[in-house]
């Protein structure tokens, strides 16, 4: 019975392949309904089957596996279908790994690029769509994070792992996220969908990996992860298996990712110098402070448009019945929740989940922007998640969201787009001491307010009360930064006349 349910519910699930997809068993689609009953009792998990054309070379298998259908496929329970399969799949124990000797770089023969896939089969299966099913009935957008970081991290396993391999192996860990550009402004709840990961560059000790996700054959997100490897042991870099793009897109993509690699050197390099240089008046904190160093990287017209900002904002909190009614101070427009990190978000490792950081985060900006808004927001785009320090099982993090930016849609007038800042943050009462451990950077939009004529009003501008809120605002949207054409004419017009007051 056990075995026809694990036969029953995998297929009818999403399938982790290499370019093969199979179709549902009608002998075992009785016992669907029974399997998921099951996984619903423990916990709200819901079981996937992975399967491939080739055995694992380490098999991996829950406790209910008979060991005469190990390499061939086993049931795994997750929080979404295809969490934690990365970890599922590391077998190595700590006594494995104390005991096995590192690995040598000069074994790592360089590998192609290889797509793996999942597939929803929303169309057929009820349950899998209740699963990832939002109040409106889409897709779940939050889900869809975190899965993308659990694919994107088995894709890195499975680039990094080696056939027959008695070597300590790398541990690959999420270092950031690029971004992930949504094409679409909701997924359709009842159509199959289909994500597809591939490395599309390597370094010496780090990889990028792309996932789109495709729906009514038409793409419809694009992600891009950058992940580390470290030894589990040490900590310290460990070699990347090099890539071989071998078709000429993948050559221009490993190129263009490249170029991309060079220049956050550069920048990294930039940062570091300026940090050790001298510093003058204006919103630095003082030579060597975080805040100096920061700025020292902008251009002095945005540092000036930082103090404009800042100068506002005091007229605003000083004299609020004065100051151009349709702004508000960041603070008002933030919001926050902190919660204890749960066992059932680990990875193997006893570090949380980062999808799962993802996913609450996401959710978290979502209704900062409703609540700003008076409208239900629609995601465009993540623009940036940074992993600085890993969370931990028990620990106590708070995340904090705040709208840090409005501008009107270039494509859309009666649209207005918010980019909300999400800051993740490990708390010690004992110790008295927070740390931030994430920032993640969401851009939404959102139907403007008309007047009486029928005509779109401005959306309302934020202002930041702090040195760091107009530090942060001035790296995205000042002058000389990448998205300085997204200001906000009202708001330039603002600071120009409380300038020349």
């Amino acid at each position: 019975m056990r075995a026809a349910l694990r036969r029953g519910a995998a297929l009818q699930t999403c399938l982790l392949h290499h370019g093969v997809e199979e179709a549902l068993p009608a002998a075992a689609a009785p016992m669907v309904g029974s399997a998921a009953a099951a996984a619903a009792a423990n916990g709200g998990s819901w079981p996937c089957r992975l399967q491939q054309q080739q055995p694992f070379s380490a098999a991996a298998r829950s406790a209910d596996t008979p060991q005469a259908e190990v390499g061939q496929h086993f049931v795994i329970a997750s929080s979404t279908p295809v969490t934690k399969r990365l970890w599922q799949r590391f077998h190595w124990t700590m006594e494995k790994l104390l005991a096995a000797p590192p690995r040598d770089p000069a074994s790592q023969l360089p590998k192609p690029p290889r797509p793996i896939s999942i597939t929803y089969p929303f169309s057929t299966d009820e349950l899998l769509r209740e699963h990832y099913r939002s109040p409106w009935e889409e897709v779940r957008i939050g889900r869809i994070l975190e899965d993308l970081d659990s694919l994107a991290g088995y894709v890195a396993f499975d680039h990094s792992e080696m056939e027959g391999e008695t070597t300590r192996p790398p541990l690959c860990v999420t270092a950031s996220v690029e971004t992930i550009e949504l094409y679409s402004s909701s997924l359709n709840l009842r159509e199959d969908m289909k994500l597809t990961g591939r490395v599309v560059w390597t370094g010496s000790s780090s990889m990028d990996i792309q996932i789109d996700l495709e729906q009514a054959g038409e793409r419809q997100l694009t992600a891009l992860f950058t992940f580390v490897a470290r030894d589990v042991l040490t900590n310290k870099a460990h070699p990347i298996t090099p890539l071989a793009p071998r078709t000429k897109p993948d050559q221009e993509r490993f190129c263009e990712r490249q170029r991309a690699a060079q220049q956050r050197g550069a920048a990294r390099q930039a940062a570091a110098g300026g940090s050790s240089g001298g510093g003058s008046g204006g919103i630095g904190g003082g030579p060597g402070g975080q805040l100096h160093r920061a700025l020292h990287s902008l251009r002095p017209e945005a540092e000036r448009w930082a103090e404009q900002l800042l100068a506002t904002a005091k007229n605003k909190q000083d004299l609020p019945a004065l100051v151009a009614p349709n702004t508000l101070l960041m603070s008002e427009a933030s919001h926050s929740n902190i919660f204890v990190c749960q066992p059932q978000n680990r990875n193997v490792h006893g570090r949380v989940f980062g999808g799962f950081l993802m996913r609450r985060a996401f959710e978290l900006a979502h209704a900062t922007t409703y609540l700003f808004a008076g409208c239900r927001p629609l995601a465009a785009e993540v623009e940036e998640v940074t992993f600085k320090r890993p969370v931990n099982v028990g620990d106590l993090i708070k995340f904090k969201s705040q709208v840090l930016h409005t501008w009107v849609s270039p494509d859309q007038p009666d649209q207005g787009m918010a980019y909300v800042q999400v800051q993740a943050s490990v708390t010690q009462p004992e110790k008295r001491q927070s740390v931030t451990t994430n920032t993640f950077d969401f851009i939404f939009k959102y139907a403007l307010e008309m007047d009486e004529q029928g005509a779109p009003l401005p959306p309302k501008m934020v202002l930041p009360a702090t040195e760091q809120q107009a530090l942060e605002v001035a790296r995205v949207f000042g002058p000389g930064a990448e998205r300085q054409h997204q200001h906000n004419p009202a708001l330039a017009r603002l600071l120009e006349l409380e300038a020349s007051r």
